[in-house]
């Protein structure tokens, strides 16, 4: 009997299914997402990833034994406004921190040109019903000792009131200094579990337990505000999974690229913002082990967005703050940057300045490109493929959806003649630009993080990654690419979600000093203590003792330095001295070594423990495929012109030369002029450039 690890992507259009066996061998299925009942589009996903391993979908779940899932319910609850009605409890004298933002908060999250433009310039929405703000009378002080007790009792009575007033589905407690100590707000939060069951609580010291009054704010709110939601979503799907036969836990994967058992995941549903991106990043850093690769960008190019993420040393690399409509808040997640840079992305003539213009806005999926011939008129990326060929309408997605390459040429043609320029010429532009902008965050994220992007291997999945890679990638200045799993590229979010590790996230606030000796040095060892046995035992309440790895950080930063810090791993037993040496090291190795001399006492702030359960995915299985035959079509080729070029429909062996097109059920992978790509041994396909662009 073969046991199976299943992951379930939700995005925009599609629900992506992927299973793996226990050898390793793996099955995809796609199916509309169903936003009025996302639970619908997954099961019909699993039913057709059932189909096509031979099963019926009872049987297929009874014989899982892990199942992961990614949700969009927290983003679109958000980016839709259509989250709960929140209100905010605050120790008294408080309750303003939202309204009161901090310096940048009319222009955090916004672009440049936003932010210059100064009569423009606006707080956010708010996010709390206005009005609702409770003040409780306590105090704590920094160190954690109770200054002031809270009367819970009164406490309680005020904020029903205010919840009947308001009409309130969730609440959010965030007092002052509660990471220090949340006496009081676990005294809340329990009182209010029993006086209104059935009022979503949000506490700060379990969400965000962060120095910074804002920021840890924000993210109780935040969660507070899609925690509903997500709570009645995930409890409808495991329920609908538990009666079909699954038997295993419903795991959801967090943006912090690991996965929590459901009932964990719902309290903090802020968790699950972004956790598609996330999971791509994961499976990214699960593959990349297999395939031998330590240093890798991965880039996953959609319909509306252009993913980047970067993987050092073998593991994804981490972010704190993270920005919500101009809200900020801190939470360790992935660091996924996101532009709006896909294959619906329009074009259009800027009348300003007489040239083309490639995004941001985006056809999306209705009416989408004008050659999906759903309505749409205006020009995107994707119709410029189709004009020059990299796509072809009949094999688009495996033929089960043929484009329309004349409505392509007629919305492509208008903008050509706006321009003065041949249908071609407009095309490549389109292209060029869009290659253009994504290999600039390319070069953002790598540069800016001291790292030469050519010493990097590119990774390309998602719908149009595969066929726009050999256009940004050597723009970037990368000369290989790697499209993972082959034609699974396309579901690799979901592959990630299915590999990922249990992984839950503890921080202690701390402040210490070098150099890191004496007291100072007991301080060090009992603040890692302190975190690794607070992260065990989280985990031992989300029911997993065996197996756990813990994996400590202390984040520090030179003391002037408020705004920038390090993640710095501790060796244990915790060394003081080698600590400190690390942190010069990787702060010269970052900033240069002439930014040490500015600053003088470096410091411990906090420290992060990383509690995992691996997941034990069997690595992909070597995999080969007879391979297709060859036809062969005209593409545009920009810098070249029209050529002949191959075109292999399926899977390939060996060598291809290019130029040649390799289309896949999915997606298809463009192999321009003096390229080559070849097969890997464990599904990936890999494309080599060459080392100059060719005329």
């Amino acid at each position: 009997m073969r046991l199976y690890y299943i992951g379930v992507d939700i995005g925009g259009t599609f629900t992506d299914c992927v299973l793996v066996d226990q050898n390793g061998k793996h099955r995809t299925a796609k199916a509309l997402s169903t936003k009025d009942d996302p639970v619908s589009g997954v099961m019909t996903g699993l039913g057709r990833l059932a189909e096509a391993e031979g099963l019926d979908l009872a049987t297929l779940l009874a014989r899982t034994n892990r199942f992961g899932h990614g949700t969009t319910i927290g983003t679109n609850a958000v980016l839709e406004r259509a989250g709960a009605r929140v209100g905010l409890v605050a120790t008294a004298g408080h309750g303003d921190a939202l309204l009161m933002m901090r310096g940048s908060g009319r222009v955090a999250g916004r672009s440049i040109e936003d932010v210059f433009a100064v009569h423009g310039s606006r707080l956010p929405q708010p996010i709390t019903v206005p009005g609702a703000i409770q003040e409780v009378h306590e105090r704590i002080d920094a160190s954690g000792a109770v200054v002031v007790d809270l009367n819970t009792e009164q406490a309680v009575e005020d904020i029903t009131r205010m919840i009947a007033e308001h009409r309130l589905d969730s609440i959010a407690i965030s007092l002052l200094w509660s990471f220090a100590n949340a006496k009081h707000e676990r005294a809340l939060a329990e009182a209010l579990a029993a006086a209104a069951p059935d009022v979503f609580v949000s506490s700060s010291a379990v969400v965000s337990p962060r120095l910074g009054e804002y920021e840890r704010t924000v993210a109780t709110v935040m969660n507070g505000y899609v925690g509903p939601a997500c709570s009645r979503y995930l409890s409808r799907l495991a329920d609908r999974l538990g009666h079909t036969g699954l038997t295993e836990p419903l795991l959801v994967m967090q943006s912090n690229g690991g996965v929590l058992p459901g009932e964990a995941a719902a309290a903090t549903s802020l968790g699950t913002i972004d956790s598609g991106p996330a999971g791509g990043l994961t499976g990214v850093a699960t593959l990349a082990q297999a395939y031998g690769h330590d240093r890798v960008v991965a880039t996953d190019m959609g319909g509306t967005s252009f993913d980047i993420g970067l993987v050092i040393d073998g593991k994804p690399v981490m972010a704190e703050d993270n920005v919500i409509d101009q809200y900020t808040y801190r939470l360790p997640h992935l660091a996924v940057k996101t532009i709006a840079c896909g294959g619906g992305t329009l074009a259009r003539f800027d009348e300003a300045t007489g040239g083309l213009r490639v995004g941001p806005q985006s056809a999306g999926s209705e009416p989408g490109p004008a050659s999906y011939g759903r309505g749409g008129t205006e020009p995107t990326v994707t119709d410029a493929d189709v004009v020059l060929g990299l796509l072809r309408p009949a094999a688009f997605l495996d033929g089960r959806m043929p484009l329309d390459r004349d409505a392509a040429v007629g919305a492509v043609g208008r903008l050509a003649e706006q321009l003065g320029l041949s249908l071609e010429e407009t095309a490549a532009g389109i292209l060029e630009i869009n290659n253009m902008r994504a290999a600039t965050v390319i070069r953002q994220q790598t540069l800016e993080r001291g790292h030469d992007p050519r010493d990097y291997v590119l990774y390309a999945y998602g719908g149009a990654g595969p066929v726009h890679a050999f256009g940004y990638a050597a723009e970037s200045g990368v000369r290989e690419v790697v499209i993972p799993l082959g034609n699974g590229a396309s579901t690799l979010s979901a592959y990630g979600i299915a590999s990922g590790d249990v992984v839950l996230y503890k921080e202690l606030e701390r402040g210490l000093l070098a150099p890191f000796d004496g007291e100072q040095a007991d301080a060090l060892a009992a603040g890692v203590a302190e975190v690794e046995a607070a992260a065990r035992a989280d985990l031992a309440a989300a029911g997993f003792g065996d197996d756990v790895v813990v994996e400590i950080d202390a984040l520090m930063r030179f003391r002037e330095q408020l705004m920038h810090s390090l993640e710095i791993p501790v060796t244990l037993p915790s060394d003081g001295k080698r600590l400190l040496a690390d942190f010069d090291a990787e702060y010269v190795r970052r900033y240069g070594s002439g930014g040490t001399a500015m600053f003088q006492t470096v410091e411990v702030f906090a420290f992060r423990a990383r509690a995992s359960v691996a997941a034990g995915i069997p690595i992909p299985a070597p995999h080969s495929e007879p391979a297709a035959p060859v036809e062969r079509a005209d593409v545009y080729w920009p810098g070249r012109g029209w050529t002949s070029t191959e075109v292999h429909r399926g899977s390939v062996t060996g060598t291809v030369s290019g130029p040649a097109l390799v289309e896949l059920a999915h997606t298809t992978i463009a192999v321009p002029p003096g390229a080559s790509l070849s097969t890997g041994t464990r599904n990936e396909l890999r494309l080599q450039l060459p080392t100059t662009k060719e005329s």
